[in-house]
Parts: structure tokens; C-alpha cells; sequence
């Protein structure tokens, strides 16, 4: 039988798991609680593999990346990689960490250009050019701070040029678009790339190369404005495409401005229920107690620790992401209404599982198919989400769309345990859950813009 505690008790475990959280964050493995003797579980019977492929990522933007255009960035990352050797020799460069750094990008933006049989939305496609720009800038700006005639500087456009260059493309956006909800999901991811250039990357007096003395630092600061640029270049190319596609268009500027608001109030007043009416902290974690009654839990089960690594996530970006909740205003009214839908469907969804915390769900598996299971569910939530005519609703789904390759590699891995197959099938239940969830708040978004 599992141990049983209290809400105190509850409080103490999820700050435990918060903090393995960040831990995984850091890129090492989590140390958050696992049962000392948990059910049994046959883990060599758990599938390896699944029959049922994890759904597409939708299309936000309707428009394709012109042959011709992708040639262009993906004949940028070549000519990027030109001045560095290949191979490259420890005879040529001795220093052996250097020498990893330019061979680990250089190989890192090759795979991350899109091969010639992949089919991905514009938005992915985008994405992908920018990291292999961000790799190849890396490599060969590593490699100029090491010879003799090189020039980082001269690698990538300069830090205040681009900075410019996004601050120009970011003040374009949202642009008119087919109606409001349209505009969201495709102006969206757009503008986010530019705010968080802006807000991270570009920020700093050492954010350029001229201010680092460490050849793999200035390597990285090279690749940083060389990925914002192809951002730039990328945004304005399908803000362009996708404005000219459109037969009629409106103004979506305000409308998302409101409805963001609107959103944002609901989750004010949720977050002071949280808080228990205080307000001094309104966006930091309340804790899983906050989210659970007096009734006691099971201790340590995987709902359990779903709710506090949830939960930790939720806050996380609550605490940086631009919801409009009190006085706050968000500059940019596209990425407002996304990521504030996106924090009103993760609280609906960490209630979601507080209520079956309660009602006795330990979320562990029966048996081997109980893991099959859970993916199925998981897989079906998101791809109705994915494949509805809801636009903001397919925009949710490619957030929760990419939760699924970390569970379906840890179960493909031959070190496998019971503990890491069980974090995976919790894992599916949430994506089930939180898709879910996502698809009542779309709906809700939608009614309220057409009343």
C-alpha cells in the first residue's frame, strides 16, 4: 500500500520535485521523489515502439517556403561553413576543445537543414533554418577567432544591426489577417521569435563577439545574431506570403488585445484563489497544496509528482511570458493572446489532475498496456486538437505536439526502467489531458471574439 499524506506533506514533495525540475532543465536528470516500493510493473513488456504516429505539426501559416527561397538559406549555411577546413586536423588546430566545438557545430548544421523527402509547416521550416545558421555562424566564428585572418565580427551581421532589424520586423506584427483568430496562430510565433531576440539574446554588453575573450564564446555570440537574422529575414519573407494570400483581410491588432485581457482576467482571479487572495506574488508557484484539498494523497505517485513538475513548468513561464493579468499590458497583442491561452489551458489542466489526485488516481500503470494505452489517449487529445479548424487550438497543439518525443525515446532506450517508463505513460496523460483542456479554451477564444 502506499504511504499517505497531507496537504503539508504534499507541499514538501512538490518542492522537492520542483527542484529536481530545474535540475533537468540544466540538462542532468532529474532527482525528484519515486516510490521506495512501488506496484509492480513487467517493464520488458511495455512496447518499444507504437503503431499510432504522433500527429503532424499543423499548419499556422498557409503558405509555403518557395523552393527557391529554401535554396537561399540553405546555400547561406554553406557558404557560412566555407572557411573552415575539412577535415579539420588536430594539426591544423591543436587546441582539442576548440576543435570539438567547430566539428560538433559544423555537423549540428548540417542535420539541422530540412532534407529533401521532409514536408514541414513554414513556421518549422523557419526554425530549422535558423538553428543550422545558428551551428555553421558558431563553427566558422569560432574558427575566425583562431586564426590569424579571421574576423568574427565579419562572420554575422553586427548585434546592433540586428537587433534593429528585428525591432523594425517586430513593430510590423500582427499584421491584417483572414480574421482575428487566424491572425494568432500565424503572427503568434512570429513576433515571439523577435520579443525573446530581443528580450535574451541581443541583450547585454557582452551579447556581441567583441566582447568575449573565450574563442567558444565568441563563436556562440556569432551564431546568436546569425539565428535572430534568419528569424528576420524568415518573418518578413512569410508575413509578406501570407498577406498577399489573403482575398479579404481585417485588422486584428485590437481584437487580440482585448480578448488577451480577457483571458488574463480569468487567470488573475484563479491565480488569487491560489494564493489565497494575496497578491504580492500573484505570478510565483502557490505550490501542489494550493491545487488540492484536505483530503490526504498518495505519496510520492506519479500524479503526484505530474502536479508539482506541472506545476513548477506553468510558473516558470508565467512568470516571463506576457499574460496581461492586473495592470500589465502586453506590447505585442499576437503573442498575448497565445501565450496567455496557453496559461489559462495549463491551470485548467493542472486542475484537471488535482481532481484525480483526489479521487484516489495514483496515474501508475496496471500493466504493460496501460502504457499503450495512455499513448493512444494522448495522441488522439492532440491530434483533434491539431487536425480541428480552430486556429488558435492548432497552435496550442503544436506545444503540446512536442512533449511526445522525450517519452517515446525514453521508452525506445535499452536502459529503461520502471521509473522512466512510468514518467513516460504520466507523461501521456497529461498531453491527453492538456490537449484537451486546450480545445475548451479555443472554443471559449472563438465564442468570445465572434460575440
Amino acid at each position: 500500500m502506499p504511504r499517505r499524506f497531507t496537504r503539508r506533506d504534499a507541499l514538501a514533495a512538490g518542492v522537492a520535485a520542483a527542484l529536481g525540475s530545474v535540475a533537468g532543465c540544466s540538462g542532468r536528470r532529474s532527482e525528484s521523489r519515486f516510490w521506495d516500493d512501488p506496484p509492480s510493473l513487467d517493464v520488458a513488456a511495455v512496447p518499444r515502439g507504437f503503431d499510432e504516429p504522433v500527429p503532424e505539426a499543423p499548419r499556422l501559416v498557409p503558405v509555403d517556403v518557395e523552393p527557391a527561397v529554401a535554396a537561399a538559406f540553405a546555400d547561406r549555411v554553406d557558404r557560412l561553413l566555407g572557411p573552415i577546413p575539412d577535415p579539420l586536423t588536430a594539426a591544423t588546430l591543436p587546441n582539442g576543445e576548440i576543435r570539438a566545438q567547430i566539428e560538433t557545430e559544423r555537423a549540428a548544421a548540417r542535420e539541422a537543414l530540412p532534407g529533401p523527402d521532409e514536408t514541414l509547416p513554414p513556421l518549422r521550416t523557419a526554425e530549422r533554418y535558423a538553428a543550422a545558421r545558428d551551428h555553421a555562424a558558431t563553427a566558422t566564428g569560432t574558427w575566425a577567432a583562431v586564426t590569424v585572418e579571421g574576423d568574427p565580427e565579419a562572420v554575422a551581421a553586427d548585434i546592433g544591426t540586428v537587433r534593429r532589424r528585428a525591432s523594425d520586423t517586430l513593430s510590423s506584427l500582427p499584421g491584417p489577417a483572414a480574421d482575428p483568430l487566424a491572425g494568432a496562430a500565424a503572427y503568434g510565433p512570429i513576433e515571439r521569435w523577435y520579443d525573446e531576440s530581443r528580450r535574451r539574446t541581443l541583450v547585454g554588453g557582452n551579447a556581441g563577439p567583441a566582447g568575449r575573450a573565450n574563442p567558444l564564446r565568441v563563436g556562440e555570440s556569432v551564431g546568436d545574431a546569425e539565428r535572430v537574422q534568419s528569424y528576420v529575414e524568415a518573418g518578413r519573407y512569410l508575413r509578406d506570403r501570407y498577406r498577399e494570400s489573403l482575398d479579404d483581410s481585417v485588422s486584428v491588432a485590437e481584437p487580440l488585445r482585448r480578448e488577451a485581457e480577457r483571458l488574463g482576467a480569468e487567470i488573475g482571479d484563479r491565480l488569487r484563489e491560489l494564493h489565497g487572495g494575496e497578491t504580492d506574488r500573484l505570478r510565483s508557484n502557490p505550490g501542489t497544496e494550493a491545487f488540492l484539498d484536505d483530503r490526504p494523497v498518495a505519496r510520492d505517485a506519479p500524479s503526484a509528482s505530474l502536479l508539482s513538475t506541472a506545476a513548477y513548468r506553468t510558473f516558470e513561464d508565467l512568470r516571463f511570458d506576457p499574460v496581461p493579468v492586473d495592470d500589465y499590458e502586453p506590447d505585442h497583442p499576437a503573442t498575448a493572446l497565445t501565450r496567455t491561452a496557453l496559461a489559462r489551458t495549463r491551470l485548467r489542466a493542472l486542475d484537471a489532475v488535482a481532481s484525480r489526485i483526489e479521487n484516489g488516481e495514483t496515474m501508475f500503470p496496471d500493466d504493460a498496456g496501460a502504457v499503450d494505452t495512455a499513448r493512444d489517449a494522448a495522441v488522439e487529445s492532440a491530434a483533434s486538437l491539431a487536425g480541428g479548424e480552430n486556429p488558435l487550438g492548432r497552435w496550442l497543439a503544436t506545444e503540446f505536439l512536442r512533449l511526445f518525443s522525450e517519452s517515446d525515446e525514453a521508452l525506445a532506450s535499452d536502459e529503461r526502467t520502471a521509473r522512466s517508463t512510468v514518467e513516460a505513460c504520466t507523461a501521456y496523460r497529461w498531453i491527453e489531458i492538456v490537449a484537451r483542456e486546450g480545445r475548451t479554451v479555443a472554443e471559449a477564444v472563438e465564442a468570445s471574439l465572434g460575440s
